[in-house]
């Protein structure tokens, strides 16, 4: 189950009276260690995520690791075939174009909710990498999200953030890369009008979620795109 980070908070629950334990359990901590690996965009679309290879190099028990996997499946963020394993998830031209339209109605809806301000993500410039890029255009989106005060807000823009991810690391090491930071420069620019121009803030989000989808077939052409009915059969399950 997908839980955000103000889940509690919202619901009125203080989250001091809870255990230490709770908030930093060991499934929680390969939890952590296998998004990371995953947005660090080492593995590709539909390679195999061995529960007995994660437990390995993240120091870990296998238990954990199967937990962590599980709640990442659950997320949507891997795929589970089950009796074969888990997989990266493979990067599909209609699937990102749906998330995009979810993303849009989702932002737009979150941007007439705002009770609070989004954190200055910093300047963009040239010299940042295409990770440093990517991520932050979706701390704005996420900042956007968790402005609302809505976990389901903050659910869907996670959920998008983390499926496209991919892409924008591809736009971003690309001839895609000006149009991308002119875009992304444009909307840091428009945030602290937030409050007080939001058409202004939601014309530049617009527009860079523009640049981002034009770029999707473009992008495709370069990436392993993993067909679904294809994914490795000789994999066993892990043990």
């Amino acid at each position: 189950m997908w839980l955000c980070e103000k889940a509690l908070q919202c619901r009125g629950i203080d989250i001091a009276s809870f255990p230490n334990e709770l908030m930093h359990a060991k499934a929680d901590t390969a939890y952590d260690a296998i998004l990371q690996m995953l947005y660090s965009y080492a593995p590709v679309p539909g390679q195999h995520l061995s529960e007995r290879d994660l437990a390995s190099k993240l120091n870990l028990g296998r238990t954990p690791v199967r937990e962590a996997l599980i709640r990442l499946a659950a997320e949507h963020k891997i795929l589970s075939i089950p009796r074969i394993g888990y997989f990266t998830r493979p990067l599909v031209e209609g699937d990102l174009l749906d998330l995009y339209v979810v993303a849009r109605e989702t932002l737009t809806f979150a941007l007439t909710r705002m009770r609070q301000q989004v954190p200055d993500g910093g300047a963009v410039c040239d010299e940042l990498s295409p990770d440093e890029l990517a991520l932050r255009a979706e701390a704005i989106f996420k900042g956007i999200a968790g402005g609302s005060s809505n976990c389901e807000v903050c659910k869907i823009i996670d959920k998008f953030c983390f499926c496209s991810h991919p892409l924008r690391m591809e736009i971003t090491a690309s001839e895609l890369r000006p149009a991308f930071t002119k875009s992304l420069a444009r909307l840091t620019d428009a945030m602290p009008q937030l409050g007080k121009a939001t058409s202004a803030v939601a014309s530049a989000l617009m527009n860079h979620l523009d640049v981002e989808q034009r770029a999707v077939s473009r992008v495709q052409d370069r990436i392993y795109v993993a067909d679904r009915k294809t994914f490795p059969t000789d994999v066993g399950p892990d043990e």
